[in-house]
This record gives C-alpha cells, structure tokens and sequence, in this order.
C-alpha cells in the first residue's frame, strides 16, 4: 500500500486528500470517502483510515477528502455557498481518481457526508454509493446536533441565525442550505449500486426509506454507531463489523478486473522528507474571496524516518519566527473545531512560519515501532518533538514558539524545558495526566517507572501509585483548598505545577499560559506566591479566562482565546535574520 497525501481541485481554492492505493500501481476501482462534519468527523477520522488502509489492501484505492472549508482545504467554514462547496468537493474527488484511471467509482459517506454524498450521486458519476448511518436530511441533522449542543455547549446559535453545533458554527445562510438538503427529495437511481447502513436501535426516517424502495439498494445494519460518533474522541470505539461491510460490499461491486491507477502530473502534490524544494507541494490560499487578504503558502511536509506529518504556513516573504501547534488530545493537526488552521493561516498573513504536525501515532503520522496508536501522552513524543525542531529550526531554536492545547500543552512545555526554544505559549495545559507508561503499568496491576525525561508532569509520584485505592484517594485529594495542597506539595505526592513552570523561565523560554477557572486552580494549588514570584520575572503570564470550556469546541471560548494569543505569536515576532527555509 502507498500513502501520499495532496492538493487537488479548483487552482487557488485547493482541496486536500489522501490517497492510499495499492503497492502494484493497478487498482480494480477507487473509493471516495466523504467525513462526517464537526465532532462526529473528529471521532471517526480513525475508522476512515483504517477503511482506506483495508479498501488498498483489497486492490481499491481510497481518497479520503476535506471538504471546502473544511479541514486542510482552503476556505472557511463561514464563506457563503458552503453545501454547494461540499457537493462540488465530492465531485473534485470523484473527477481525481476517474483521471487516475479508476474503471469503478463508489462513494462512501457517513452522517451528514452520506447526505452530501447521495445528492451528489443523484447528479452522476459514480457506480456505486455507501450511505452509513446516513441523516435523512441537512434539517434533520441540524436539529439533532443542536440538541447535543445544548448539553455541551450550553448554546442555541445566535440572533443573526447561525447555529453552533460541536466542533463547527453554522453561518444563517449555510443553515438555510443545509435545511433544503434531503435524501427524500433526490432524483434517479442514485447509482447502479447502493447500500444503506443504518443503526438497528433506531428506525430509518421513513421519507428516506421510501425513496429508496429500489431493487438495487441493499440494506444493513451500522453497528456501534453511538460508541462511535457519539462520545468523546478519547472514548471512541471502531465499529469493525461495519468497517468490514463495507470492506466486503465495496469489493464485490469493483470486481476482479483492474487498470492501472496513477494520479495525472499537476493534479496533485507529493510528500517528500521535508528539507527538499517540491512546487508541486505547495500552494497559495487565499482565505475569503476579493476581500484583500494576503496570500499564505502551504506545503506539506513529512518529518524524519518515522514520516511525521505536517503542512507548513508562510507568508509569501521571509517569516521571522516558526509556531509549532501540536496535537490537543487525539484531535488530528488540524486542531479542535479547525482551530490550527485558522490560526496557521492568520499566523502566516502575519510574517510568522507556522507548522501543525500530528504527533507518531497521531492523525495523520505513522506510528513508531511498537508503538500504540491514539495515544495522548506517549513517551515517543519527545522524539518526535526533538526530530521537528531539529528540522524547522536547526542548531538555533530561539525563535521557535510551541503552542498546543491539553496534552498539546504539556508536550509544549516538556519541548521547552528540553530543546531550548525561544517560547511556549499553551492553553489548558495538564500537567496531571498519567503518561502512557505508567498508564499502562498501573492498569496492568504494577506501578511502571516514568520515563527518565519527562520533566512537566505532575503524575502522582510511584510510591502514590503503589497505595491501595490511589485512584480513588486522589480524587479526594485534588479537590482540597489550597491550603492543604502547600502541605501535600511538601511530602511529595506530586510535583507541583509552580516547579515545571520554574524550569522553563530558569531556561530562559517566554511562557504565555491561557486557561479557565478550573485548569488555573489546578495549576495554581498552594503556589500561589511561586506564581507571583514568577510573574514577576517578565517571562512568565498567566491568563485566567472564566467561562472556556477546555477544549474551545464552543464558539464564544474561540473568540476570547484566540484574539490573546495571535496578539501574542505576532507581538513576538522579532526583526532579527529570517528564519531558516526548509
């Protein structure tokens, strides 16, 4: 199987994919994969992987895609005309790998992308169509995620008619749109082949199922739907028995025969080890349209023998600083509810170089031998981390910037205190997660070692670990007055926050932190006068912010956040020598 990632589809306005395809270069078919939208998306970009891996095992090749506006893809979630976007993205795709050489097309979509996808295929073009666990409607789907919203957001939309789900904000005017899409009102046989995957606890909208009375669709069961896009990313099961439906369905409808399968010079860019010069990796985005923003450039970039995946925003001319955004949690490089992007590209309008990268194991980057994948606090890290600022900044990495969110903050800050960068500027950092060495010792019935060189984690020291119902004790304990925790923090049941951030001002790195109520109260725990002795160094600022959820899925937290820390990154960019071009 070969994996490349690339830009395709309308010159200026470009699209990003994935491409996996067979090893022998001949394919009996191709398959596009159209993602879920928002958290949904979010929760099954593994499975997606994973199918695209299985379908290039069977001799089909699977392009995953971004929709416009949507992942690494240029445009905005708020530009006008958004569903028309999407539907014209599908046919981006399906144009690709018919140019390619794929004799049979078959769509894949999930959720709302099932939606899009079926009215897409209602136009032509495709020979066969997986709707899984579709929504019946843009209407439907809509008012299902407001209701989910309601409980982890707390929000309904805004008078001005946009309407925030998790993961995305909807603009009036693509509300509007999505609310006249619906699988009831398409026309035709959609394809000659067609399979319906539905959730056996919940029964099928009967408008769609009536539309689809047709001989040549196929019906089944999606199994495991709501522990698959309905929870938390962290808490995600794949649904295998649906993956090898599909798996199964798909191959059947390509049949034995296969061509050759080869994506046209110009129609889409290579990965190669970044430090080589590659235009056909490049691209100029212009977000918006005609509103006189500056053009940012973006290349994608692999990293190191691991392959460590990225994409580079610059500014046209020389950059003077580099961010690094790492991973939140097991969100993917693009970061939660876009948010890497938007700051990538903002960043890079304003004179920084800006990578986002997926850690080993992570999104997009292969993981390290042994390794276990969908891990949020791996020891591999470290290499990882050393291998990309080696890279983006050589031998001087003073004016290299870490930045991340949740675990993506802790691993900022063990950056910093390691590699000698200029400067870490994190939001919601834990620092009190068990390592995944640890983790899986103690969950194993022992008490593992932590590894030697980590040096930000307030993880319970191993004697802690080793007392009966450790659990449950600090549990308890995190939940005591500061008073209390000045007498914990002296008996060493965990190192405190205080000290970690003692370190990185002692090793001279700027560090800017953003946090809620809660993670500054964590933060904080019987050191408050440290923390004042470290304010008043002038490289260290705490900025509490009440009312952020942690992981900036809703909207009113981006909005906050974000203007504070751009005002940070382009307030530090310096006006020594341009960075180092890699």
């Amino acid at each position: 199987m070969t994996s490349r990632a690339l830009w395709f589809g309308p010159e200026g306005r470009p699209l990003f994919g994935w491409l996996e395809t067979p090893d022998d270069g001949v394919a009996r078919g191709a398959v596009v994969l159209c993602p879920a939208l928002g958290l949904e998306g979010v929760c099954a970009a593994r499975a997606f992987r994973h199918l695209a891996e299985r379908l290039a095992g069977a001799g089909v090749a699977a392009l995953r895609v971004d929709y416009d506006g949507t992942g690494d893809s240029a445009g905005r979630q708020d530009d006008p005309g958004r569903v028309e976007a999407w539907l014209a993205s599908v046919r981006s795709a399906v144009d690709l790998v018919r140019a390619a050489g794929a004799r049979r097309v078959v769509v894949v979509g999930l959720r709302v992308g099932a939606t899009v996808a079926a009215c897409e295929a209602a136009r032509g073009g495709v020979d066969g169509i997986v709707l899984w666990d579709p929504c019946a409607s843009g209407r439907s789907y809509l008012r299902e995620q407001q209701a989910l919203g309601l409980f982890s957001l707390g929000g309904k939309g805004d008078d001005d008619g946009s309407v925030e789900i998790p993961g995305i904000v909807f603009a009036a005017e693509t509300v509007t749109e999505l609310g006249s899409l619906s699988i009831a009102d398409t026309e035709g046989p959609l394809a000659d082949h067609v399979l319906v995957l539905v959730r056996p606890e919940r029964p099928a909208n009967k408008a769609m199922k009536k539309r689809l009375e047709m001989d040549h669709v196929e019906w089944g069961d999606a199994e495991g739907q709501s522990a698959f896009v309905d929870v938390e990313p962290f808490e995600v099961r794949e649904p295998a028995a649906t993956v090898d439906a599909v798996v199964s369905w798909v191959s059947a409808v390509m049949g034995p025969e296969a061509s050759t399968f080869a994506v046209p010079p110009g129609a889409g860019g290579t990965t190669t080890t970044t430090g080589t010069a590659d235009g056909d990796r490049t691209v100029a985005i212009v977000d918006g349209d005609g509103d006189g923003r500056r053009a940012v450039v973006e290349r994608i970039v692999t990293i190191g023998e691991t392959g460590l995946f990225g994409i580079v925003s610059e500014p046209a001319e020389p950059a003077r600083r580099t961010v690094i955004l790492l991973n939140a949690g097991l969100i993917d490089h693009v970061g939660p509810s876009r948010l890497w992007v938007d700051f990538a590209r903002r960043w890079a309008r304003g004179g920084v170089r800006v990578l986002r990268f997926d850690l080993s194991g992570l999104g997009l980057s292969p993981a390290r031998p042994g390794q276990r994948e969908d891990e949020m606090y791996p020891p591999e890290a470290f290499d990882d981390l050393a291998e990309v600022v080696g890279v983006m900044a050589g031998d001087d990495a003073g004016d290299v910037v870490l930045t991340g969110l949740c675990s993506g903050g802790y691993h900022s800050i063990e950056g910093g205190i390691a590699l000698g960068v200029g400067g870490v500027c994190v939001i919601n950092p834990i620092l009190t997660a068990r390592p995944s060495e640890i983790r899986a010792g103690d969950d194993a019935g022992g008490t593992s070692e932590i590894d030697p060189r980590r040096r930000a984690t307030t993880a319970r020291k191993r004697w802690v670990r080793a007392l009966p119902a450790h659990d449950l004790l600090g549990s308890i304990v995190d939940r005591l007055p500061d008073a209390a925790w000045w007498i914990i923090n002296r008996v060493a049941v965990a190192s405190p926050p205080a000290r970690i951030i003692e370190r990185l001002v002692a090793n001279g790195v700027e560090t800017y932190v953003v946090c809620g109520e809660s993670e500054a109260r964590v933060m904080r725990r019987g050191q408050a006068a440290a923390f004042r002795r470290l304010a008043r160094s002038g490289r260290f600022h705490l900025e509490v912010m009440p009312g952020i959820d942690h992981e900036l899925f809703a909207r009113a937290s981006r909005d906050r956040v974000g203007p504070v820390v751009t005002e940070r990154i382009l307030g530090s960019v310096t006006t020594t020598e341009p960075v180092r071009r890699v």
